[in-house]
């Protein structure tokens, strides 16, 4: 008798409603994107604008999500001469680099996030040229009442994306004009409800 009584009270407190991720949308005017590329002599670095996308967010924390890159918005910021600054930039979005014709948008959809020796780790698949390979980096989160921000930086090995263009992998005679395989992609992004 006493455990259908005890039942029949717990049954009828309210159920605590469990949490739901919700969708923050990114502020594309207050987020932005970097790159990094290097050379045997030299690197050259510049900006990228971020075209939209969403966080998933949970009690202040980021749980999913995808972000979009207008990759037509490629600048270069560290060549002063405007002749050699357009002619990089043009190179960068031929295919030789980045196809922007044919692959106006790159992005990253986020797959998983944990915590690990005290950093976020977002894990996702980031999209460049039509091709997605995973990535996993850390990520510096704040979040408030007006919305979430995080910043963080990956490694990408531009070869996985067809790529190639002086790439030591595929052509082993050409001297002091290797570019290097890898490039930094960095980013900066806001976002509210």
């Amino acid at each position: 008798m006493k455990n259908a009584l005890l039942a029949l009270c717990l049954a009828s407190l309210p159920i605590a409603a469990s949490a739901k991720p919700e969708n923050y949308k990114i502020d594309t005017s207050s987020s932005k994107a970097t790159w990094e590329g290097s050379k045997l002599v030299g690197k050259h670095d510049g900006e990228l604008k971020v075209k939209g996308g969403e966080l998933l967010v949970e009690k202040g924390a980021i749980v999913g999500g995808n972000v979009d890159i207008d990759m037509d918005s490629l600048t270069n910021k560290d060549l002063t001469d405007p002749d050699s600054n357009s002619k990089l930039v043009t190179h960068l979005k031929s295919p030789d680099f980045f196809s922007v014709k044919d692959h106006p948008v790159s992005s990253l959809k986020i797959t998983k996030v944990e915590k690990k020796d005290g950093k976020t780790m977002v894990t996702g698949d980031l999209t460049i040229k039509g091709i997605s390979k995973p990535v996993t980096f850390p990520v510096d989160v704040k979040s408030d009442k007006k919305g979430v921000k995080a910043k963080g930086e990956m490694t990408v090995d531009r070869t996985l994306y067809d790529i190639k263009f002086r790439s030591l992998k595929f052509f082993s005679d050409i001297g002091d004009k290797v570019i290097n395989d890898t490039f930094k992609v960095g980013f900066d992004v806001a976002a509210s409800k």
